[in-house]
């Protein structure tokens, strides 16, 4: 029994489990069975629970059960939530759901005495202030909604219970930290996965042009698949920094980029190539393998001066459609404007994220409607309750940054800028699985510190 433990502890702390999960994920995507294949990853997590002595073999199926949402018109954001709503579905995943937290439960109270001291200090202490402020959203307008509270709660869900989680139940060591970072590439690979995926079966071409409106893999359109690489991107330089094989995290880093550009998104693609830029000028400069990132980075300066000259054509060809909508604001100037004024009329707590705004060219989904710009929309919803916590936040998360630094560190600040970015011209951060990441990366950014070898 003893021996049986030990193989299944090894087996989760390896990083042939996360592997299994991501194949799981993208096969359910992909055939269309996420159902199915949903419910067996969730049945991998059990025996884990039972056994395992931390939290660390949990980090992937946190951050990408949302991938596995394939393209049907019966997925959730889309008219029908038949298929997710019929007695069988439902029947067994509450029986998969009960089994689940008994065994939650039996882990925390195993391993209570394995358990970290909770944090007297860190960015859990700004966390709960600006979770307390979503909370308040809304609070005394006239559009208040009990929509508003568990839409507040499913976020707080995904951000502070999830730092808390790893926060207690996570051993931090370079291994760990190196098992973090493995995880955000496997993201980023089963999105590329489903991209290239998807430009292969349900993609539309007109004109030799991408339509732009078809680049949908049913857990997130163009915009939200661009900006999720465009954050996972300097994951990927991170092992280029100074691992071995180092110049595979390289090329896959490059890879990345290649697919923001296929995403189709404007603003990724804005804020990809300046992540890019930022995470190579930071491999020239430092790290074990600067001498061979150099050399890299000159040959892909070098590859691309010739390739703009020889294939100019083509490449506009590819960019057509990113040239044909220039400098157009498409709606953004109008969302800004209907957030100001939510924001004027309820000043103290905001209208709260459901609110009398209606964007006709957003089916709501699971999600309110967004303003696309995260100060806009805290100001909106949360007024200036929200924005004031949100600012004490992100000073924090500055001062985090710019404090023992380190590549680890450095690279995950990146990540998150490029979604603070982002963010500014779309909608990401008040998603729930960005949260998820967001939250996991700022706890390894704390916890770099104490990686270092």
């Amino acid at each position: 029994m003893k021996m049986n433990a030990d193989f299944l502890r090894a087996f989760y702390n390896s990083r042939i489990y996360p592997v299994i999960v991501a194949a799981l994920i993208f096969l359910g995507h992909a055939t269309g069975q996420e159902l199915i294949l949903g419910a067996v990853l969730a049945v991998t997590l059990i025996p884990a629970l039972l056994v395992a002595r931390d939290a660390r073999f949990a980090i992937l199926p946190f951050l990408c059960a949302i991938f596995i949402v394939s393209v049907h018109d019966y997925t959730p954001g889309d008219p029908g939530y038949d298929r997710y709503l019929n007695p069988p579905f439902l029947i067994g995943m509450s029986v998969i759901a009960v089994l689940l937290i008994a065994s939650l439960v039996c882990f925390i109270v195993r391993n209570r005495a394995l358990a970290n001291p909770f944090p007297k200090k860190g960015m859990l202490w700004s966390l709960l202030p600006f979770c307390a402020a979503l909370l308040l959203n809304g609070a005394f307008s006239a559009s208040y909604t009990a929509n508003n509270l568990f839409y507040a709660l499913a976020t707080i869900a995904s951000m502070l219970a999830v730092y808390v989680l790893f926060v207690l139940y996570v051993r931090f060591d370079r291994k760990t930290f190196d098992y973090f970072m493995f995880c955000l590439v496997l993201a980023g690979l089963v999105i590329v996965a489903e991209l290239l995926f998807a430009y292969c079966t349900t993609v539309q071409f007109e004109n030799g042009q991408i339509v732009k409106g078809s680049v949908v893999l049913g857990w997130g359109v163009w915009t939200n698949i661009g900006g999720m690489l465009s954050f996972l991107m300097p994951a990927c330089f991170y092992f280029a920094h100074s691992h071995r094989r180092g110049w595979i995290g390289y090329l896959l880093g490059l890879f990345f980029y290649f697919c923001i550009l296929l995403s189709q998104s404007r603003g990724a693609l804005l804020i990809g190539s300046v992540i890019l830029a930022l995470c190579l000028l930071y491999l020239c400069l430092s790290g074990e393998n600067r001498r061979r990132n150099r050399i890299f980075t000159i040959v892909l300066v070098a590859c691309g001066v010739v390739g703009v000259l020889l294939l100019s054509s083509k490449l506009i060809a590819l960019l057509r459609n990113f040239l044909s909508f220039g400098f157009a604001d498409n709606g953004r100037f109008e969302k800004w404007s209907a957030g100001m004024r939510h924001f004027l009329d309820y000043p103290i707590f905001g209208s709260g994220f459901y609110d009398s705004y209606v964007d006709p060219e957003w089916d709501m989904g699971a999600y309110p409607y967004l303003y696309h710009n995260t100060v806009i929309q805290l100001l909106g919803a949360t007024g200036i309750v929200g924005f004031l916590a949100y600012l004490y936040h992100r000073v924090q998360t500055v001062r985090l940054a710019l404090t023992r630094r380190n590549a680890g560190k450095t690279f995950l600040a990146i990540c998150i800028l490029s979604l603070l970015l982002f963010s500014l011209t779309d909608v990401l951060l008040f998603k729930t699985y960005p949260t998820i990441f967001y939250a996991l990366m700022l706890l390894f950014m704390e916890k770099s510190e104490m990686t270092e070898e």
